[in-house]
C-alpha cells in the first residue's frame, strides 16, 4: 500500500481512506477500466457501418491495452477473485460487441464469408490489444486484411 501511495502520490492515510487493502486497490482498477464500456459500446455504435465500427473498435482497443506483457496472464491470475470477475465481464462485453460487428459485416458483404465472428473476435481482439499504442493504425490495418475479402478471397 505504501508503493500504491507513493505512485498516486498520496498518503497512505489518504489511501486507506477508500481501499482497505491492496485487493480493494486491484478490484477498483478493474472496475474502473470497466467502466467505459457503456461509452466503448456507444461509440462503436455510432459509427456508420460495420468497417467503421470495427476501426473504431480496433483503435479504442489498441490505445487502451498499450503492448500486451507476455507477464500479463500471472498478473490476472494473481488478481483477487472479485478483479478477475470484473475484468472477465469487461473482456466478454468487448468481445460480443466485436462478435456483433462481424455478423453484420458478414451479413452486408463487407467483411469475408469465412469468417467465425465467436471464433475470431478474440483473436482480433488479442491482436489488438498487443498493437503500440501510439500507432493503432498498425493494428487496423491487419484487421483489414482479415475481415477484407480483397485481401483474402474466400
Amino acid at each position: 500500500m505504501a508503493a500504491v501511495a507513493t505512485a498516486a502520490e498520496i498518503s497512505r492515510q489518504t489511501l486507506y481512506r477508500y481501499y482497505p487493502d491492496i485487493d480493494a486497490v486491484l478490484v477498483g482498477i478493474a472496475e474502473l477500466i470497466a467502466s467505459h464500456d457503456d461509452h466503448l459500446e456507444s461509440h462503436v455504435r455510432t459509427q456508420p457501418d460495420p468497417a467503421s465500427r470495427l476501426e473504431a473498435l480496433v483503435h479504442t482497443v489498441a490505445e487502451a491495452s498499450g503492448h500486451h506483457h507476455p507477464e500479463a496472464a500471472g498478473v490476472q491470475a494473481a488478481l483477487p477473485p472479485a478483479a478477475r470477475d470484473v475484468l472477465t465481464q469487461h473482456e466478454g462485453c468487448v468481445t460480443a460487441l466485436l462478435v456483433e460487428v462481424l455478423r453484420d459485416g458478414i451479413g452486408q458483404g463487407v467483411f469475408r464469408t469465412d469468417l467465425e465472428p465467436a471464433n475470431d473476435a478474440p483473436l482480433i481482439l488479442g491482436l489488438a490489444s498487443a498493437a503500440d499504442p501510439t500507432n493503432p493504425e498498425r493494428a487496423i490495418t491487419l484487421v483489414r486484411r482479415i475481415v477484407d475479402p480483397e485481401e483474402n478471397p474466400t
